[in-house]
């Protein structure tokens, strides 16, 4: 038996969202992200906690260009 109405998306974003309003939902959810990642165990397993380390990294170089975006002016953020 088919459903009458399909799965709605994981994760969508409606339309008419501005470009700036778009950058700081990303930088909110970046921001989330890291907070969250920085209250798991270190005790894993160095591969885990290398893997960690990166994507830490990244998520702070990808907050960093964020806040680049966002501004008005040339800034200079540290990683």
């Amino acid at each position: 038996m088919k459903k009458p109405v399909p799965d709605p998306p994981i994760l969508c974003v409606g339309p008419g969202l501005s470009h700036e309003d778009a950058l700081r939902r990303a930088e909110d959810h970046l921001k989330k992200a890291i907070a969250l990642t920085s209250y798991l165990p270190a005790h894993t397993s160095v591969k885990h906690q290398r893997m960690l380390s990166d994507a830490l990294l990244d998520m702070r170089i990808c907050k960093a260009l964020l806040t680049v975006a966002l501004s008005r002016s040339t800034v200079s953020v540290p990683v």
